[in-house]
């Protein structure tokens, strides 16, 4: 049977949860759920490498900070892509053993990493802090994403025609074209602007 694969985030404890948000994937088969997430702890619980941990909690727990929400579903091929790449990814993800709060590698980047490695063409919130980490200076492609960066001091992304982001010193600022919303590094909420 086809997997569905999950996005799924929650805030982070006390006022952190106003700035920074942590995302993790489930993976869904045969009705069990696999949560797939990096933590700041390594080998919490039996199936870990390093910070890379399967199951450490139930799929649905928040992280200290309230419950936990759905932010995208993927089914079909991608489904399948992303599950190969995050069942994988114990062998493939180069920061298992690295963990920083800021600015990275963390969870955030653990997840940008594996949606970039199946050109999904879907960026994470403003609030995912560290999802830009990276060692390179220079122009990255993913798909329709174009990603320029001078390590976590600043950079870039643009999504073709969809958004457009811009990152300093780990923060991001930026825009979605349709509808037209603001992202903004320090609210949950999204700001419309009004035509």
């Amino acid at each position: 049977m086809a997997p569905i694969v999950q996005l799924r985030a929650a805030k982070l404890p006390s006022i952190l949860g106003y700035i920074a948000v942590h995302y993790w994937f489930v993976i869904i088969r045969d009705n069990q759920q696999q949560r797939w997430e990096i933590w700041q702890n390594a080998g919490r619980c039996p199936e870990s490498w390093g910070h890379l941990h399967k199951n450490l909690m139930p799929y649905y727990s928040g992280v200290g900070n309230g419950v936990s929400w759905l932010e995208k579903e993927w089914q079909g091929e991608t489904a399948s892509l992303l599950a190969q790449i995050i069942e994988n990814s114990p062998e493939t993800y180069q920061y298992n053993y690295l963990y920083r709060y800021y600015p990275g590698p963390n969870s955030n980047t653990y997840v940008q990493w594996v949606l970039n490695q199946a050109n999904t063409n879907y960026l994470l919130s403003a609030l995912g802090i560290g999802k830009d980490y990276t060692k390179i200076i220079g122009i990255q492609r993913y798909n329709q994403i174009i990603h320029f960066s001078l390590f976590f001091l600043g950079g870039f992304k643009f999504l073709q025609g969809t958004e457009f982001e811009l990152h300093i010193l780990g923060l991001t600022i930026g825009m979605k074209f349709k509808p037209l919303l603001w992202k903004l590094p320090f609210n949950f909420q999204k700001i419309a602007i009004k035509e």
